[in-house]
């Protein structure tokens, strides 16, 4: 049994008009961007020695796009040096320079294919000195950075910069003495020598002369007691 042709025509405008609402809606509404950020940890702080240190880090948000490398540019202030750059979490570093004349920070990382990484990955470490004691610290991303996706589509979208206050004291260095250990005394016992009298010296000679005396008298007997036999 067929419909009546007038019956068929608005069955068919009754078909078709939420079909063609439903694919107005879907063109209007977009469809979600591959997006990522680089950001300096921690954003914010209190800097209460002469020698910091902060982390770069780029992740991947909206559809975790593939992050295949990365060029991260940031800018720091006068009477702040780079001490060193220590590398992150990418397969290889390209590059890791610091121009003291542009006051800026340029590292450029890659990841080899077939190990790209998504969500949040450490680009590089960053040792800072300065000779403040107050003030303010400003580390700038530069607009110019990049994040590169596996098929070389740029994917930042976003920058965190980082702002830090200075209160570093004053450094005292305190002498420090070493004591000496006090020198040991050790008593040595001296042996008593027997003093000798002078009386002592007197008596030897008397009975030394009357044994000598004693000698020659037997000795002139002698021959005497031999004579008269």
């Amino acid at each position: 049994m067929s419909l009546p042709k007038k019956n068929k025509s608005k069955f068919l405008s009754f078909v078709s008009l939420p079909l063609v609402a439903f694919a107005l809606v879907a063109l209007a509404v977009p469809a979600p961007a591959s997006a990522a950020s680089a950001y300096i940890s921690p954003a914010t702080g209190l800097i209460t020695n002469s020698s910091f240190k902060v982390s770069i880090y780029v992740e991947s948000s909206a559809t975790e796009p593939q992050i295949a490398s990365t060029h991260i540019k940031i800018s720091y202030p006068a009477d702040v040096n780079v001490v060193s750059i220590d590398n992150g979490d990418f397969d290889s570093y390209i590059q890791k320079e610091t121009n003291a004349a542009t006051r800026e920070i340029s590292v450029n990382a890659v990841n080899n294919a077939g190990s790209y990484k998504t969500g949040k990955v450490k680009v590089a470490s960053v040792n800072f000195g300065t000779q403040l004691t107050t003030g303010q610290v400003q580390l700038t991303i530069s607009s110019s950075s990049e994040i590169n996706g596996a098929g070389g589509e740029q994917l930042l979208t976003e920058t965190i910069n980082g702002v830090y206050s200075l209160d570093i004291s004053a450094e005292t260095t305190t002498p420090t003495v070493e004591s000496t250990p006090a020198a040991t005394t050790t008593e040595v016992a001296s042996a008593e020598v027997p003093a000798t009298g002078g009386n002592n010296f007197v008596y030897y000679m008397i009975v030394s002369t009357a044994l000598i005396t004693l000698g020659i008298m037997t000795f002139i007997k002698g021959p005497a007691k031999l004579q008269r036999s």
